[in-house]
């Protein structure tokens, strides 16, 4: 129950920050743009149902192997500052005439869909890959290759989640600023990923190559 009440508390106060963020005088014209409306109420769903899962906070994984990815503090920091800074960003310049994208309102539309796919991948991912990991007894798991779900057609489905998220922001807020951060979170997510496959193969060998084989690193059909 604790996790449900501090995945609300979390929720809520996103929920807040991007309103003045947007308006600090009057947060409330927000609501103004539909298309922002539905990026809000789907965007503190993916908040609450990804922090509100208790099996996705709490489990811990042993490997067999020793890998220390290149830059891994520099790649997760600065993922870490470009999602922050994307989403306070955002509302602060929608749609001033100089970072406009277009001067049009379908793309806002454009990137509520985004925003459904984020929701679709990112929190049922989360939702799998904590359930194959999660202890009572709050021990380490033995890490075991996923490929149910949605990892049996993308091997980082949670990322796509992130990737998704952040166009989608970008695009319902309709500027250029917030484009640029969501090409640089893709950038970062994408190095991340591939050290992610590196760590993957020295730990499941030929297994970890006949799912490769199989499946999409993000994109189902394309890439």
């Amino acid at each position: 129950m604790k996790h449900i009440v501090r995945a609300a508390f979390v929720a809520a106060g996103l929920g807040i920050l991007i309103n003045f963020a947007y308006d600090f005088h009057n947060p409330l014209a927000f609501y103004d743009n539909n298309a922002r409306t539905v990026y809000f109420a789907g965007f503190i769903l993916m908040v609450f149902a990804a922090l509100s899962m208790k099996s996705v906070l709490s489990y811990k994984t042993t490997s067999k192997i020793d890998y220390a990815p290149k830059n891994e503090e520099v790649k997760t920091s600065g993922l870490t500052i470009a999602i922050i800074t994307l989403f306070l960003v955002a509302p602060m310049f929608d749609q001033p005439e100089r970072f406009a994208i277009c001067e049009c309102q379908w793309i806002r539309w454009i990137g509520c869909l985004f925003l459904i796919d984020a929701i679709t991948f990112f929190t049922w991912s989360s939702w799998v890959f904590g359930k194959a990991f999660y202890r009572n007894d709050d021990k380490p798991s033995e890490l075991k290759l996923i490929s149910h779900g949605p990892y049996a057609v993308i091997r980082h489905p949670r990322f796509l989640g992130l990737i998704s998220w952040s166009f989608a922001t970008a695009l319902v807020f309709n500027n250029i600023a917030a484009l640029l951060l969501a090409v640089i979170i893709t950038w970062i997510v994408g190095m991340k990923a591939h050290d992610e496959e590196i760590f993957m193969e020295l730990e499941f060998g030929d297994q970890w190559l006949a799912y490769k084989k199989q499946t999409y690193r993000f994109i189902p059909f394309i890439y």
